[in-house]
């Protein structure tokens, strides 16, 4: 009977002590994976960043639709400007700016290039050259993301297959300009939600106690607010 007791003593002094392990470890693991999930999904969004801010340059205005943007990094083109030779301190001190230069040689006179010291005796050619050449999104863009998929855009990372969600809008600025804006986001919920539900529950409660419009999640820009396009982390 004392042996039985004390087996039964122990065990239960084991399972205080795990338990006791467990509430402070379990935290702990959360954080550390929340980092390195957040991390991802942050890399994610700065992607669909930039691809957007892309697609507008071509296209006037953002998307809303992640079909249109991933296939506009798969086989969308983006200007690329080609500088040559540069204006003199002197001619820009003579009131000489770049604008009125290029005007002045696209015209195609040389005579007029000639007497507005804009040509380049040595190498018998306009002192400046502009030219546009049309390069792929992907290289011109994530030319040092070696591992980028632009298939992978549209997913969220540890989302077990969910896509961000995406939408754009326009928006009256206070110096009475109307924007062209967007968003892309994920809540918490996506990409954690397989991992310690109280600490999960605790973040979203955290979060939804703070003043202000916040979002449970990870996000880039804003349809409500114009905010240059930063993320909420940022």
């Amino acid at each position: 009977m004392k042996v039985l007791v004390k087996t039964i003593l122990v065990a239960a002094i084991g399972l205080l002590v795990f338990l006791c392990w467990k509430s402070i470890q379990g935290p702990i693991d959360f954080q550390k994976q929340r980092g390195i999930r957040d991390e991802a999904v942050k890399q994610r969004l700065i992607d669909i960043r930039t691809a957007q801010v892309a697609f507008r340059e071509i296209n006037g205005a953002y998307t809303a639709s992640l079909d249109s943007l991933v296939d506009f990094v798969k086989n969308g083109k983006v200007a690329l400007l080609q500088k040559h030779g540069d204006l003199t301190e002197e001619q820009m001190d003579a009131g000489m700016t770049e604008a009125k230069a290029m005007k002045i040689i696209n015209d195609g006179n040389v005579a007029t290039i000639k007497k507005e010291g804009l040509w380049d005796e040595a190498n018998n050619r306009p002192q400046l050259a502009r030219d546009s050449i049309f390069v792929s999104v992907v290289e011109n863009r994530f030319q040092n993301r070696r591992r980028f998929v632009a298939d992978s855009l549209r997913y969220v990372p540890y989302g077990n297959g969910a896509q961000f969600q995406m939408a754009t809008d326009t928006l009256n600025t206070s110096s009475g300009f109307t924007i062209n804006v967007f968003e892309a986001k994920t809540p918490y919920t996506t990409y954690l939600g397989d991992l310690n539900k109280n600490e999960l529950n605790l973040l979203i409660e955290n979060i939804r106690n703070l003043p202000g419009d916040r979002y449970a999640g990870l996000k880039v820009g804003s349809i409500t607010t114009a905010n240059n396009n930063a993320g909420n982390w940022e």
